[in-house]
């Protein structure tokens, strides 16, 4: 990307904008865009904004997320995008379909912009290979003129597949973005050159990288799972001493109680290596009990499992199989990701809860879980009262019967160690970003828990909804404990109970799949997920949020991604905090969280991570990691 910046003193039908998108190259003209013509040879679209648009194949479009109001603003008429019950401002435009319609189009794209406040905007374009492409940020500087900024797009389909039928989205967050023109030349060369679309600057910008796919997993050969032994866990290298399943958070909240708990059963894992260099690993956990002190594991019919099936309609795919809710089981990476990446995959099933035909009865389960024995959240609980040795029953049930009973399935999450599956409350202190299924018993309190319909803007209660909804997630703050939901109905992120972003149709499956993925770009974290929603059709949701950002709107606020920082070189120690527990059995002080020359890189977990909580089962497909293009 290339990218300077200049003022506007007249007014200029020719307008540059710079965004983030995938296969965007984003530059900012320093010179006269009357100097530097739009690149060459094409057909070219273009809008005049104001109170009455001046359109020329260029369409701005009004709807949901996108609403604007006419301005004038320093002598020229324009268009300002408007807070809704959204948390991002967009204004849409659709090009003629006589100009550029579902192809493989390379685009030169000027936008004129007003430089107010200092808050970033990107682009969000119909790619071919999303209908959220994304370019680079535009960092403005308060200047209160007119600015332009000129993008390459390299991959651009334009099938209106944006909300209302859009090809391209101007996206502002809360701060908003005025805009007074647009163009858009196609670009034709015979050659296979890509002119500039505007005078290149000697010192370019960063920009997110356009991506290369790396590794694909189809699922075509066996995992072999049964070649690893089943190992007991006796905790020597936990991943913490404070809430690791064998941690000292418990031993402060339970006491002696505790330790006699753990000492009736025995955890086992087992993990296996696959796909091309062995770049994945199936990682699996179970649970015994009866005090059995050898390292065999023979209770089959209880073993989570994670292997490869032939499904009608699907081909080959991953089943992930948890049959008890004390046994985990994941796939993630087997080294560290690279500090910049896609990773995603396509969901074929999904069985973990919710409700099928209007009943959380079927198939012998409730809510996913087997009926009969007793299944419990022992013994990681919080309250000495919750916990008995000699009756692990009397634990308060997971399943039913309890204001925290429910089952749960993690679509996608970022954690900050190599995963295997351990207890909930462990993960919640490891997470960075998510993407899961959170699926409660009618005996847990939801109020306030609601979904987000995004063709209307508005939020309906959770509990009309088919308890098959996806959260999105990220995790703030310096001991990564307050989370923070992402919809398209709320302006800014959202503290508290679930606040889910959309309804899947799980009945649709597997004719009809849904493609989760997360990005890591300088940008930050991007999450997003496609598919055939329940009320809005086939949508795809994309939301990113900065490494260091404001969830409060509160400018400054400089709120992180917990352990964002996968080498020491992205971070300074601002962070570091220790941490006291207490409980009815004493306290602990824990130090140096977070420590300048700390790096903590990435892991993906899709599965079901949690061993004391969470039965069911999934289909999976189509791994894919991708990594910047050189």
């Amino acid at each position: 990307m290339r990218a300077t910046t200049r003022n506007r003193r007249r007014r200029s039908a020719v307008a540059a904008l710079s965004v983030v998108t995938l296969g965007a190259s984003l530059l900012l003209a320093a010179t006269s865009a009357a100097a530097t013509p739009a690149a060459a040879d094409g057909p070219s679209a273009s809008i005049i904004l104001g109170e009455v648009n001046e359109e020329n194949g260029l369409r701005q479009i009004e709807q949901g997320d996108g609403t604007t109001a006419p301005v004038t603003v320093g002598g020229l008429s324009a268009r300002a995008t408007v807070q809704t019950s959204a948390p991002a401002e967009h204004m849409y435009f659709q090009v003629d379909d006589a100009i550029a319609f579902d192809g493989a189009f390379v685009a030169c794209l000027q936008v004129e912009y007003f430089d107010e406040g200092g808050a970033t905007f990107r682009v969000q374009y119909d790619s071919t290979s999303s209908a959220y492409g994304s370019t680079g940020s535009v960092n403005r500087t308060g200047s209160n003129t007119w600015k332009t900024a000129g993008f390459e797009l390299m991959d651009a389909r334009f099938a209106n597949r944006e909300n209302g039928g859009a090809d391209f989205r101007v996206e502002a967050g809360t701060a908003g973005v005025t805009l007074h023109s647009v163009k858009l030349t196609i670009i034709q060369n015979d050659d296979g050159v890509t002119p500039p679309c505007a005078a290149a600057s000697p010192e370019p910008e960063p920009v997110p990288p356009r991506w290369k796919l790396k590794y694909v997993e189809q699922f075509g050969k066996p995992i072999r799972t049964e070649a690893s032994p089943w190992v007991l866990d006796d905790y020597s290298e936990p991943v913490d001493d404070f809430n690791d399943d064998n941690g000292d958070l418990y031993r402060l909240q339970l006491g002696p109680e505790f330790d006699a708990a753990m000492a009736t059963m025995r955890t086992y894992r087992q993990e296996t290596k696959f796909g091309r260099d062995g770049w994945l690993t199936a990682s699996l956990s179970a649970r015994e009990s009866g005090g059995r002190v050898d390292d065999s594991y023979t209770d089959t019919a209880e073993r989570p499992s994670i292997v490869t099936e032939s499904l009608k309609n699907a081909g080959s795919v991953a089943k992930i199989t948890v049959p008890n809710h004390t046994g985990g089981a994941i796939i993630r990476n087997t080294e560290p990701l690279p500090k910049y990446y896609r990773i995603e995959y396509d969901l074929k099933t999904l069985d973990f809860g919710g409700l099928r035909d209007g009943s959380l009865f079927y198939d012998g389960k409730y809510n996913g879980y087997a009926l009969g024995e007793c299944k419990t959240f022992y013994p990681w609980v919080g309250n000495p009262n919750d916990i008995e040795p000699a009756d692990p029953c009397a634990t308060r049930s997971v399943r039913e019967d309890s204001n925290e009973a429910y089952n749960a399935f993690h679509f996608m999450s970022i954690l900050d160690f190599p995963a295997m599956p351990r207890n909930l409350a462990m993960y919640h202190w490891h997470r960075k970003v998510l993407m899961d299924q959170f699926s409660p018993a009618p005996s847990r309190n939801t109020d306030g828990y609601d979904v987000c319909n995004s063709r209307t803007g508005e939020k309906y209660p959770w509990d009309e909804s088919n308890r098959t909804t996806v959260n999105m997630l990220y995790f703030t703050g310096s001991l990564g404990q307050s989370q923070t939901f992402v919809t398209s109905c709320d302006r800014r992120p959202v503290s508290g109970v679930q606040k889910s972003a959309v309804e899947l149709q799980p009945e649709l499956m597997p004719k009809e799949d849904y493609t989760f993925a997360i990005e890591r770009t300088e940008a930050g974290y991007t999450l997003e997920v496609s598919g055939n929603f329940k009320n809005v059709g086939k949508q795809t949701y994309r939301f990113t949020r900065g490494f260091i950002d404001d969830d409060a709107g509160v400018v400054g606020a400089n709120v992180p991604i917990f352990h964002y920082n996968v080498d020491a070189e992205e971070y300074d120690g601002q962070f570091n905090t220790s941490h006291t527990a207490r409980g009815a059995f004493g306290s602990k002080t824990w130090d140096n969280q977070w420590p300048a020359g700390s790096a903590y890189p990435d892991y993906f977990v899709i599965g079901e991570p949690y061993t004391n909580v969470g039965e069911g089962q999934a289909r999976i497909d189509n791994i894919r990691l991708y990594v910047p293009k050189k």
